[in-house]
């Protein structure tokens, strides 16, 4: 008996509208937007013949964030933030949404560890201490800002799995500007999985019901959390709704981050290489830091044009346990007229050098920052 989950390796997904991240101008096209593409990614899989579950769950998932942007439009916050928790409760059990970072499908690859990495800006070249590389203090919360997975006066402590990453970020530095920390988590993070895309490729024995569902309830959170709008000068940001509602949603159900495709790439395509984790703090009266830095282990920053400085052989140090290369996946980056093998790249070996010269990462107790 055919599989009646087979419709998924059929569905036509390569339409380019579903395919993140999404940009417009003005924050007034959001919403309308967002509608669209949710048709689009039902009337995929109705002519498909989808089983009857899918569709109910692309059904209920639309409509349930279409309401709660409306009523958060309408200032029913609290009623809104409810409407996104609840729709996170059902999948938190799921392994394909939350696992432990290590083991989180968010990060392909078969290293023993997963290298992150953390970077800050500056006019000078400058070694930053492991302390500085933290999030903003809690006694200087009022430097927090608004961004996708953080709200003003609660920071939250962003990564990524390479330094590109960190640098698409940050708005592409020059050089001399560009500081960066390798990063060590110990583990222990309950992650929730947003790094998902339309164009997945399923194996027709791979299959089943609980996987399929599990991924077109993300994919629906995924992309009403894909976009960019590019109009200036905004108090609030329409494209927040849903990702911040995520973030204080996750942290209530005791998750401790999201992990999702940077939103800085053209396309997703090019993002296996700008995989980004966003870390929730929690605020202990008394304490400058979350305890989430006690599970961190972090090196001072190294300067990116002082790197490329280097002759080749300080330059070229290995580091065989680098998983961004270990996925089996086409990690290329840039653009489709210029895309690039990012293995070959100077970021690649930027990653791979502030490892192998990380002298201490062995002997660092997780915490070491706080030390």
């Amino acid at each position: 008996m055919m599989n009646r989950l087979s419709w998924i390796t059929k569905a036509d997904f390569m339409n380019k509208k579903l395919w993140a991240p999404f940009i417009l101008d003005s924050d007034i096209k959001y919403y309308d937007d967002l509608c669209k593409k949710y048709r689009i990614l039902l009337d995929i899989a109705i002519k498909s013949d989808a089983d009857e579950e899918s569709i109910k769950i692309i059904k209920k998932y639309t409509l349930k964030i279409k309401e709660a942007i409306r009523k958060y439009y309408s200032g029913h916050i609290s009623t809104s933030h409810t409407i996104i928790k609840n729709l996170l409760k059902d999948i938190v059990d799921n392994p394909l949404a939350v696992s432990d970072i290590n083991s989180s499908k968010a990060f392909p690859g078969i290293s023993r560890e997963i290298q992150f990495f953390r970077a800050r800006t500056n006019e000078e070249v400058t070694i930053f201490k492991p302390k500085d590389m933290l999030h903003i203090p809690f006694d200087m919360r009022g430097k927090t800002g608004n961004y996708r997975f953080s709200i003003p006066g609660i920071p939250s402590l962003y990564l990524g799995n390479t330094s590109y990453a960190c640098w698409l970020e940050l708005g592409c530095p020059a050089e001399y500007r560009y500081n960066v920390s390798p990063v060590l988590l110990d583990g222990t993070q309950k992650i929730l999985n947003l790094a998902v895309m339309t164009r997945k490729q399923f194996d027709v024995n791979d299959c089943n019901a609980e996987y399929v569902h599990c991924w077109l309830k993300l994919l629906c959170l995924m992309i009403a959390t894909s976009y960019v709008i590019k109009e200036r000068d905004r108090s609030f940001k329409s494209e927040y709704i849903v990702s911040q509602s995520i973030m204080l949603g996750c942290k209530e159900l005791g998750l401790d981050g999201v992990a999702y495709f940077s939103k800085r790439v053209e396309d997703e395509a090019f993002a296996y290489a700008a995989i980004n984790v966003a870390l929730f703090t929690k605020y202990e009266k008394g304490k400058k830091y979350s305890d989430i830095c006690k599970h961190i282990k972090i090196d001072e920053s190294y300067n990116y044009a002082l790197y490329k400085q280097l002759g080749n052989i300080d330059k070229n140090k290995e580091y065989r346990d680098y998983r961004v290369l270990q996925t089996g996946l086409i990690t290329n980056i840039g653009k489709y007229n210029r895309q690039f093998n990012f293995g070959e790249t100077e970021f690649c070996k930027f990653d791979k050098f502030l490892f192998a010269t990380w002298k201490d990462k062995e002997k660092n107790n997780f915490g070491n920052a706080l030390e």
